[in-house]
């Protein structure tokens, strides 16, 4: 399984879908806390730093054009990263990576020549299993051919070491353009091995040591002023077409940017099959962090959706065969969620697609409608078996899974 947005190198189109999900889930292993991993003790303590970084709150960064980002942190604080301070040797050798191994990552996009820049890094024990997430938000003072790349880290307890370019002005990851911002996403990663591990990001300039890029690191999502969540944003989704099939909530694009995801809303319900009517098959499939954050993914036979493929963890891209799946199902939210269907940012799910092209895609609901649920002032005895039952495949696979780890 892959990370969230694994946009280094990405050659997968993106589609994010808001939906609702109220089924069954099981136990999943920890999602990691980091020391101070919000920043809000309005300092850097926990954290290692070299070169320029701050905890602070909302903070503009005006670019070579003019233009005024206000970014914001999720509650009072987060850390920002200004690309100046320290050597990019420095920085590899405070992050513990091989010299040379940033401008590695660079080459075979034309970019190795990276000066200087800043880095942060925390060291911490996990299981294997547990899931690592930290929300990032990158913007660049320069422009074009200055790529000033931002990176994540993350080394394994048998020094195995992971470098994902997060964003830079032209690519690889997100590419931003002059100017440019790329709003706010995750880095998150499930983690494999027992041990002690450390991650780390970094901010650099590239060709020149002037017109340096930010990033922005926090536990959740900030906001950007004016707004950098366009229309296809986590916050501005697309909403599904009106059509007459109300049973169905309908989407129609264009997928051009392999790296720079789409955001869309279909107004929930409780659980949906996808199904790609036309366009390149779907790639895999993220979920987000609700409820015990894990889920049930299912494959379509020929007649129904009766090919159990495997587990998705939050926040962890989960693969579909190399040639991509053109309908599929999910479960895994537990009954006692009872996610607010008024709320468009409930459940948000990423599609990555196999090529580029014009997608029309539908989500088809599977169980009843949530305010159903929410609006019956007393459980009838049907609904109490019907919960009973869920409960009961809950405890069972429970139960299943912990036989199978003795």
């Amino acid at each position: 399984m892959k990370k969230f947005l694994r946009v280094s190198g990405c050659s997968a189109k993106s589609v994010l879908i808001t939906s609702m999900v109220l089924v069954t889930g099981s136990a999943i292993a920890a999602p990691i806390s980091l020391i101070n991993q919000g920043f809000e003790t309005g300092d850097l303590s926990g954290w290692n730093t070299i070169g320029q970084v701050v905890a602070t709150g909302p903070t503009s960064v005006i670019t070579n054009n003019g233009t005024n980002y206000l970014i914001s942190p999720n509650e009072s604080s987060m850390a920002f990263l200004d690309s100046f301070g320290a050597s990019v040797s420095e920085i590899e050798g405070f992050l513990g990576i091989a010299s040379g191994s940033l401008n590695a990552t660079q080459a075979p996009f034309g970019n190795s020549s990276l000066t200087n820049g800043s880095a942060i890094s925390q060291s911490f024990v996990a299981s294997a299993g547990d899931t690592i997430d930290m929300s990032w938000n990158y913007a660049a003072r320069d422009y074009i051919p200055y790529t000033d790349p931002s990176f994540a880290v993350l080394i394994a307890p048998d020094g195995t070491t992971q470098i994902e370019t997060l964003a830079s002005t032209t690519g690889p990851g997100l590419a931003t353009g002059s100017d440019g911002i790329s709003g706010v996403f995750s880095f998150a990663e499930e983690l494999t091995q027992d041990g002690e591990y450390t991650i780390g990001f970094a901010v650099t300039n590239s060709a020149d040591t002037v017109l340096n890029a930010t990033l922005f690191l926090d536990d959740a999502a900030g906001e950007c002023n004016p707004s950098c969540n366009e229309l296809g944003s986590p916050e501005n989704p697309l909403l599904p077409e009106e059509d007459d099939t109300p049973e169905s909530f309908d989407f129609s694009f264009t997928v051009t940017e392999p790296s720079l995801p789409i955001f869309i809303d279909p107004i929930v319900a409780v659980g949906y099959n996808y199904i790609v009517n036309s366009g390149p098959n779907v790639a895999s499939v993220i979920l987000p962090e609700i409820g015990d954050g894990i889920f049930d993914v299912y494959g379509w036979d020929g007649s129904d959706y009766n090919l159990y493929l495997g587990e998705a963890l939050s926040n962890i891209a989960f693969d579909f065969e190399a040639d991509g799946v053109s309908q599929f199902q999910v479960k895994g939210i537990e009954v006692e969620e009872m996610l607010d269907p008024t709320d468009p940012a409930a459940f948000v799910t990423g599609l990555t697609f196999v090529d580029t092209g014009d997608v029309d895609i539908s989500q088809i609901a599977i169980t009843v409608d949530t305010d159903d649920l929410v609006d019956v002032p007393a459980p009838s005895s049907l609904g109490l078996l019907a919960m009973s039952l869920l409960m009961m495949r809950r405890i069972c696979k429970k139960a299943s899974m912990s036989f199978m780890d003795k």
